[in-house]
């Protein structure tokens, strides 16, 4: 049974059966990371009595993992073998598709979601280099990585953990190259439309050519316009759902698909799975 606990400004959660024990602390980053950083920073603890291998739809955020544990096994849209590749601390491209993840019996990491721009500040490369991949953390930042993950472990406490992230997230920051306006406001432009507005329109709003607004938007959030619009309106329908008790069919035209045929291909290209079979927890599996 899952218990919450409320330290500071920190939420713990905790859940603990025969099989399996977890604990989530979620912390708030400094306020100056606002636009950089998506939600909370999340501590995470958890032991099984198998291997979990879990389903991790597309998400329009970029997850940076700091792992204290085992490696991660991950099998990425990016990965042509399509064998599982093991990392330790590392961070995501965003994914047009779903991605397979596989924990050992313990895992024990700090997860902080970057928002696209935000990680294109803060890793300083062009975003479409590592879209639909994952990559080391310290083959982006050399031995800062290695010093990181040290640190933060070596503080034990979650609320010393957290602290370090803001340090060292701000400190990248002001070392990292500036986000191109236009690309905020375009990003912006397509979130307040659900994703349904046309990409002809947002480049004729900032007086971009389709090409000029393509290429910006591959640098600096990894995919182009139309299919970050794709992603933010699969994002919307994926949080109606997540909340309940509404029709798929109407979750499905409030959401801007023609129809429940186009909703479920769209749906299981970036879930894998149909919108009933992820209503029904089919993200999870134990080995």
């Amino acid at each position: 049974m899952a218990a919450m606990d409320a330290l500071c400004d920190m939420t713990v959660l905790r859940h603990e059966s025969a099989d399996l024990a977890w604990e989530l602390v979620q912390g708030s980053p400094d306020p100056r990371l606002r636009g950089y950083v998506h939600g909370s920073y999340n501590g995470w603890t958890e032991r099984t009595a198998t291997i979990m291998r879990r389903r991790e739809v597309a998400k329009i955020f970029i997850p940076l993992i700091i792992n204290f544990g085992p490696r991660f096994g991950v099998l990425s849209p990016g990965n042509s073998t399509g064998a599982m590749e093991a990392f330790g601390s590392f961070v995501a491209g965003l994914h047009d598709c779903a991605a397979i993840t596989e924990a050992d019996l313990t895992s024990h990491c700090v997860q902080v979601n970057l928002t696209p721009l935000g990680a294109y500040r803060l890793l300083g490369l062009d975003m479409d280099s590592i879209a639909n991949r994952v990559i080391e953390l310290d083959a982006i930042m050399g031995t800062e990585a290695g010093r990181l993950v040290e640190q933060l472990y070596e503080a034990r406490t979650w609320s010393a953990r957290f602290l370090l992230l803001d340090n060292a997230l701000l400190d990248r920051i002001e070392r990292g190259p500036a986000v191109d306006p236009r690309a905020t406001a375009a990003l912006r432009r397509l979130g307040r439309s659900g994703g349904r507005i046309s990409i002809g329109a947002v480049a004729e709003e900032l007086d971009l050519s389709r090409k000029q607004l393509i290429a910006l938007f591959r640098r600096q959030i990894g995919f182009g316009p139309k299919a970050v619009a794709e992603m933010i309106r699969f994002d919307r329908a994926l949080r109606r759902l997540e909340t309940g008790g509404e029709a798929l069919s109407a979750v499905a035209q409030d959401c801007g698909y023609y129809d429940q045929p186009h909703f479920n291909r769209e749906f299981r290209r970036f879930a894998g799975v149909t919108p009933g079979e992820f209503l029904a927890g089919k993200s999870v599996q134990y080995l």
